[in-house]
């Protein structure tokens, strides 16, 4: 039986090396893909979970600002976006990018909300980390004429699965990553590609599952939890999708895909000699170390 599963794993894997590598072919750029030369800063990223509070509140600006600092998603609403002044700024969800006649008001009013506060409070030069796909993005085009503190690199998101000695080749080049569906895994990704050697990460809860319900017309309901609002969403549909919204399964298969990708990135950062560690005061993430940011930055300060 042993070996019957050793088979269809192999077998599973090699299909899986064909897809994404029919995947890269339709779906990546292969040139102007973000990258960098090796940072002697560690990069610090700043994930959206309710836990950062805890982490800002006992750690002072001028220890965190000793890290290259990476925001994600709708940081740039809150104020304390103006306090860090980020270097990067990464969104990955296509709703970002999409025109508003394909989104519901949640989205519209989130995508506004968030392209005015970059264009209105970045009075620094920060670099846009986006998709290749945003380049057809109307909000974002107007964002990079609207402010010239403003930058930007693409990478690719392409799903890349396999064969580990393939999916590894295919991530150093900046061809694709693990499936995409948190945002935290491009920032990793994309961080390695930056040339970063230490990557810490922080307010990354990923406590979803206890956000999650079903209600009595047997609709998946998600309450949406972050730093900026720790009281969370009222419990809402999950339409990110133009068709209907996700059933539970396909969200919990989201959730499975994020953690299983943090494995994978962990073999991969391995290989690239690249130390990933997880500072979040409260986590779900059990892949990666777990460490104080002062013994984090100590580490980094005596190489």
């Amino acid at each position: 039986m042993s070996m019957l599963l050793h088979i269809q794993l192999w077998v599973s894997k090699l299909y899986q090396t064909k897809l994404s590598l029919l995947r890269i072919l339709l779906q990546s750029t292969f040139s102007n893909i973000v990258k960098g030369n090796t940072q002697h800063k560690g990069l610090l990223i700043l994930g959206n979970g309710p836990s950062l509070n805890d982490t800002l509140a006992t750690t002072d600006l001028k220890t965190i600002k000793r890290f290259d600092l990476l925001a994600v998603n709708n940081a740039a609403n809150d104020d304390k976006f103006i306090q860090l002044k980020p270097s990067y700024y990464l969104l990955n969800a296509v709703t970002y990018f999409q025109e508003d006649h394909e989104l519901n008001e949640f989205y519209i009013h989130t995508n506004h909300s968030l392209f005015e506060s970059l264009k209105t409070k970045t009075t620094w030069d920060m670099t846009l980390l986006l998709p290749f796909r945003a380049k057809k993005s109307n909000a974002i085009n107007s964002l990079l004429v609207a402010n010239s503190h403003l930058k930007v690199a693409y990478f690719n998101q392409t799903p890349i699965e396999g064969f580990t000695c393939w999916t590894n080749r295919w991530y150093s080049k900046g061809l694709g990553m693990p499936r995409p569906h948190n945002v935290l895994i491009p920032g990793i990704m994309v961080g390695i590609r930056l040339g970063y050697r230490q990557i810490t990460i922080v307010g990354a809860d990923h406590s979803w599952l206890q956000d999650l319900s079903v209600n009595e017309h047997n609709e998946a309901l998600l309450r949406h939890v972050h730093y900026y609002d720790p009281e969370g969403t009222k419990p809402m549909k999950v339409e990110d999708r133009i068709a209907e919204p996700r059933k539970l399964h396909e969200i919990i298969h989201k959730f499975y895909l994020s953690f299983q990708g943090y494995w994978t990135i962990k073999a991969f950062a391995k290989h690239r000699g690249v130390t990933i560690v997880n500072a979040s005061k409260v986590s779900m993430i059990d892949a990666f170390d777990r460490k104080e940011l002062m013994a984090i930055l100590t580490e980094i300060e005596d190489k």
